[in-house]
C-alpha cells in the first residue's frame, strides 16, 4: 500500500477503463485481470468486498495499488510526463509508454441484492462517482431480475459508454449463472436438463458467500425459514458448476456442507468464463482505440 497524494491535474493522459461489480463475480474479475496484457496499472477500490479480490492478488503477484473509493479521481487525472513517470514507476515497478492503459476495479456488496431497488441505486451512484475519471465502465451485473433494464436509458447523461456483459448472441445476460455457464441460451438448455427437480445453481463464490444475501440475524431461525422454502419450491439438488478441470477443495467443501445440511443431491455441469473474458476485451480495444483516434 501506498500514500497517495493530490498531485494530478484535471485531465488525465492516459486511457482509463473501470470495473463495476458484484463480489460474487470475485472469480470472473480475478480471470480477466489475470489474462496476459489485461492492463498496465491497477487500482482497486480499498473497501472491505475486495479483500478477498486482493489477497488472490497478493497470491499471484499481480501489481496493483488499493486506493480508498474517494481519492481514485485523483490517481488517473493527468500529470506531466516527468510526474506520470516517476510516480508510476514507483507505484508498478515500471516503466511508461504511449499505450499505457490504466484499470479500476471497484466491487460492491452482495447484500444490496436483498432490494432490487436498494441494488439499483447503489449501482447507479457507483457509475456516476466511477464516470468521472473514466472513458468506459464494464458492468460486471447480469440483468438481475430487470433491475438494470433500462439502464443505458436511465444514465444517458453519463459522460462515458457503459459497456455490459452480453452472451455470444448479443444478449444481455441475465444473472452470475448465466454469465457462469456461458449466456442465456446455455442457462435454458441447463435449465431444462435439470427439470423434474428443484435446482439450485452455485459457483464457487455462491457457495462461499449464500449467507450474506439475506444476512440473517438469527441463524436457526433462518435455517428453519430456507429448509420450509426448498420443501414449498421442491428444491432436491444443487448444481455445482464447475469453472475448471482444477480442483478447488474449498468449492468442494462448501457444497458438500451446504447438501448435507438441506438435504440436497449433488450434480455437476461445466461452466466458463468465455464471457467475461470477450466482453473485457471488447471493451478494453474499444476504448483503447477511440483514445487513440482522440489524440492522434
Amino acid at each position: 500500500m501506498f500514500e497517495i497524494s493530490n498531485i494530478f491535474a484535471e485531465e488525465h493522459d492516459i486511457p482509463v477503463m473501470s470495473i463495476l461489480a458484484c463480489r460474487i463475480l470475485e472469480d470472473e474479475i480475478f480471470h480477466v485481470l489475470s489474462l496476459k496484457n489485461a492492463f498496465d496499472y491497477l487500482f482497486v477500490a480499498d473497501t472491505k468486498e475486495t479483500h478477498g479480490l486482493i489477497r488472490r492478488l497478493k497470491t499471484g503477484g499481480t501489481p496493483y495499488t488499493s486506493v480508498p473509493p474517494d481519492r481514485i479521481h485523483d490517481m488517473v487525472r493527468q500529470a506531466g510526463s516527468s510526474w506520470r513517470s516517476n510516480i508510476f514507476r514507483r507505484l508498478f515497478r515500471k516503466k511508461t509508454t504511449d499505450d499505457d492503459f490504466i484499470l479500476v476495479v471497484h466491487i460492491l456488496e452482495l447484500g444490496l441484492h436483498r432490494d432490487l431497488k436498494l441494488l439499483r441505486k447503489g449501482v447507479y451512484a457507483a457509475i456516476e462517482q466511477m464516470s468521472v475519471y473514466s472513458d468506459g465502465i464494464l458492468l460486471f451485473y447480469g440483468l438481475c431480475g430487470n433491475s438494470f433494464q433500462n439502464i443505458e436509458n436511465d444514465l444517458s447523461d453519463i459522460r462515458c459508454p457503459i459497456y455490459l456483459l452480453r452472451d455470444y448472441e448479443d444478449n444481455r445476460v441475465d444473472d452470475c449463472i448465466s454469465i457462469a455457464l456461458g449466456g442465456n441460451r446455455k442457462y435454458e438448455k441447463a435449465f431444462e436438463a435439470c427439470r423434474g427437480k428443484g435446482s439450485l445453481f452455485f459457483t464457487p463464490m455462491w457457495a462461499s458467500n449464500w449467507k450474506d444475501v439475506d444476512a440473517p440475524g438469527d441463524k436457526q431461525t433462518d435455517l428453519k425459514t430456507i429448509c420450509d422454502s426448498f420443501k414449498r419450491h421442491h428444491i432436491s439438488r444443487i448444481v455445482k458448476i464447475e469453472r475448471s478441470t482444477r480442483h478447488d477443495p474449498a468449492f468442494e467443501q462448501n457444497i458438500n456442507q451446504f447438501a448435507e445440511m438441506f438435504g440436497l443431491e449433488i450434480m455437476s455441469i461445466p461452466g466458463t468464463t468465455e464471457i467475461v473474458e470477450k466482453c473485457y476485451l471488447d471493451a478494453k480495444n474499444e476504448i483503447m482505440n477511440k483514445y487513440k483516434k482522440a489524440h492522434c
